[in-house]
């Protein structure tokens, strides 16, 4: 071959070997041997831009979108002026990327710089910083205050909670703020929310007087699920389920499945008629009972209990001829009885039982998640006749019972913790504590199952401790890395001086979320108050149950 012959050769094997840098053609995923070199870092070849979120219900989030000349994995720094944070999205390596910005505070202009990383670790930082001003809470956001926030012996990570509005049924409200109380994000929605969990994919969950719903950070519906046991199938995309009612709690299972409370209506006759005069006579009653069920992803029920084939009916508390149900089963004329109210339910792994909180029958049950059959009965003595009295598990040493009880769960330790409220603190045709008497209490028992014995371990609040009352709602959660706890002082109704009141007209209505270590006595180290203390309004603030979540970015 000569040597013309030759260099030509060469000049055409380099000139194809060389990037094309005036193409327009560039391919949306895999590597590009053009640009994928050792010694050669990523570009941008389209933005990196930002913008709001489009969804204004959470609309502390912004997007931030992007196309590189390679696959890469992207790192943003964010920076109000006084707050910094990186956060890494470790997904798979990509061209285009459509990133979510979370974790932003109400009122403030982020600056945001980008790095690109390509899969041989070369990395670029663009100079130029994207920014984007956040907007301010919205004029009917409830006042929050961090009265107590001691972030070096907090558990670290981020409190969620939901807000409720008094008497207000087209405001519902999810916040997550940080570990001085300030908002981060919220959700806001045009019905009232309730229990609202972290699942294992990180997005949430919520209840809702219709069923509940799964959301993602950026506040995108992506599943619901409607009970429709009384007629129907719901609107069009809706998972059905063949239930009455979820009510209360919702919990994700192991294996994807959920664990609900719902209800079931049954007529008795010589139901008790009434709390107060045990000579009143017996009647023909409506009465409702809570079900549990297990509820796979596409709705099937694979595993249902009633509570009427579980405890004795006849068995009544407080409350637990209350019509909180007419509006449901409207085809009884007024007359539903609330018998049990069921409130929360707490799968435990460690032997595959339910722990189910019962309001009205103040009390916690177990039972074996395979068999259905009741282990033992965690309250009150009074009332329970054979068989069921045989379940009772007996106190040891110093120790009270809950009254009317919240969020009942097992900690890592195998103890019980839970909300106490303290309603009335006395059974039926007892003389009931009165308002202005009332304490609530987290406080967490241990069961000695082979003795069938419980005692008190651990408590907050109450006459010799900080003394508080939450008539309805609470919650407690044990923090892993403190080992502190979470309490939901749910909902507060008092006067001016701050003592418990009937919830009328001049009430302060309000809410609090209080991290204490796990000490007797137990020390605040947060303190959020919800609403305002001080002022009476026309409408007030409470909260269901609230949770320490890491981060938004990252699943529990």
């Amino acid at each position: 071959m000569s040597f013309f012959k030759r260099f030509t050769l060469v000049c055409i094997l380099t000139s194809l070997a060389a990037p094309h840098i005036a193409s327009g053609i560039r391919q949306e995923a895999g590597s590009n041997p053009r640009t994928d070199r050792r010694d050669s870092v990523p570009m941008f070849v389209e933005g990196p831009s930002i913008k709001p979120n489009p969804n204004p219900r959470a609309p502390l989030a912004a997007l931030v979108e992007f196309l590189a000349d390679r696959p890469v994995r992207a790192t943003l720094a964010m920076s109000d002026g006084i707050k910094s944070r990186r956060v890494s999205f470790d997904g798979p390596l990509s061209r285009r990327h459509t990133l979510h910005v979370l974790q932003l505070s109400p009122g403030k202009k982020y600056s945001i710089s980008i790095t690109v990383t390509d899969r041989r670790g070369n990395s670029f930082t663009r100079p130029e910083r994207l920014e984007i001003q956040t907007s301010p809470l919205p004029g009917d956001f409830p006042p929050l205050r961090a009265r107590i926030s001691e972030p070096s012996n907090m558990e670290p990570g981020l409190t969620l909670f939901n807000v409720s509005r008094y008497e207000s049924p087209s405001y519902g409200l999810v916040v997550a703020v940080d570990e001085q109380g300030e908002v981060v994000w919220y959700f806001q929605a045009d019905h009232p929310i309730g229990d609202v969990t972290q699942l294992s994919n990180g997005n949430l969950l919520y209840l809702h007087s219709s069923g509940a719903t799964e959301i993602d950070w950026m506040g995108n519906t992506l599943r619901q699920w409607r009970p429709t046991g009384r007629g129907g199938l719901g609107p069009a995309g809706v998972i059905p389920v063949n239930t009455d009612t979820f009510h209360h709690d919702i919990r994700e299972l192991p294996d994807g499945d959920f664990l609900v409370l719902s209800t079931e209506l049954r007529r008795l006759d010589n139901y008790p008629g009434s709390e107060e005069d045990p000579s009143a006579p017996a009647e023909t009653a409506n009465v409702v009972a809570d079900v549990i069920i297990e509820v796979t992803p596409d709705g099937r029920i694979v595993n249902r209990l009633s509570l009427f084939d579980l405890l004795d009916p006849y068995r009544i508390g407080y409350g637990s001829l209350g019509g909180i149900w007419n509006s449901l089963y409207k085809a009884t004329g007024d007359s539903t009885r609330d018998w049990t109210h069921g409130n929360a339910v707490f799968h435990d792994a460690s032997d595959d039982s339910i722990l189910l909180s019962l309001r009205h029958q103040d009390a916690l049950v177990k039972i074996s998640r395979q068999t259905g059959a009741l282990q033992w009965i965690l309250g009150n003595h009074g009332g329970w006749k054979p068989p069921w009295d045989r379940f009772l598990l007996q106190p040891v040493g110093k120790l009270q019972w809950p009254y009317h009880q919240h969020a009942s769960v097992i900690t890592p330790e195998g103890t019980i913790l839970l909300f106490d409220n303290g309603n009335f603190r006395a059974r039926p045709f007892e003389t009931p504590m009165t308002t202005a008497q009332s304490y609530s209490r987290a406080v967490e028992y241990k069961v000695d199952e082979l003795g069938r014995t419980v005692s008190e371990v651990w408590s907050y609040g109450g006459p010799e401790d900080e003394a508080f009352y939450s008539p309805f709602g609470g919650g407690t959660s044990w923090l892993p890395d403190t080992g502190n706890v979470l309490v939901t002082d749910s909902a507060r109704i008092t006067d001016v001086d701050g003592a418990p009141m009937e919830n009328v007209p001049g009430a302060r209505r309000w809410a609090r979320i209080v991290e204490v270590t796990h000490t007797r006595p137990a020390r605040k180290v947060f303190e959020l108050i919800v609403g305002d203390e001080s002022q009476s309004r026309p409408f007030g603030w409470s909260v269901y149950r609230s949770r320490r979540i890491p981060s938004l970015y990252a699943p529990p």
